[in-house]
């Protein structure tokens, strides 16, 4: 590796000429950057805690395969959020707007519950499967409970409909008689 290459790079420094008057008994110091001791801690963290000041018991192999996957997808997360723009605030207000806008949702009853509990009560009754075919007529019972709620929904869906086109109609004609008296010019009094 070259000298630029290099992924760990250690700094050392020959100690500088001290004056004699102070007694020194090492005679070489090493200078190492603050970077290679978080590294060199580290390091003797995950090989035991050998190098650490408080001795750390050796985790099983398991454990740094899941803390390296756990450190892999975190990174994954922050590229995906980076990329994406969508942080766990843009989420979670989301959430809170969804929850506002279905709040005042009408809860409907079961279609039919009563015709579905005897079309379940009939098939638990019968073993056979040749018993099977008493039970055609509870289940053309609740077919036509079906349809005909089906029917009574789409009715009323239609009225609905059909109610909030004439108000927009009303609200359309009103607008438009406001605007072309608006663009009218006025009219001058005759006495």
């Amino acid at each position: 590796m070259g000298s630029n290459q290099s992924v760990r790079s250690t700094h050392f420094s020959r100690p500088l000429p001290k004056p004699p008057q102070f007694d020194d008994t090492e005679d070489n110091h090493i200078s190492i950057s603050n970077k290679m001791v978080e590294r060199l801690v580290e390091d003797a963290t995950i090989a035991g805690g050998a190098a650490a000041s408080v001795p750390v018991p050796p985790m099983p192999r398991g454990d740094y395969k899941e803390k390296i996957f756990m450190e892999k997808m975190k990174c994954l997360d922050e590229s995906h959020s980076e990329r994406s723009k969508i942080t766990v605030d843009d989420l979670n207000s989301l959430a809170r707007r969804i929850e506002m806008r279905t709040a005042n949702m009408i809860a409907l009853d079961p279609v039919c519950a009563e015709s579905k509990q005897k079309v379940i009560d009939c098939y638990n009754e019968r073993d056979a499967v040749a018993d099977v075919v008493k039970c055609w007529n509870t289940i053309g019972a609740f077919s036509k409970c079906v349809q005909e709620a089906s029917a009574t929904r789409l009715r009323a869906r239609t009225a609905r409909d059909a109610r909030e086109h004439a108000r927009r109609e009303r609200h359309v004609a009103h607008a438009r008689e406001h605007a072309l008296r608006e663009l009218r010019p006025p009219q001058s009094v005759e006495t």
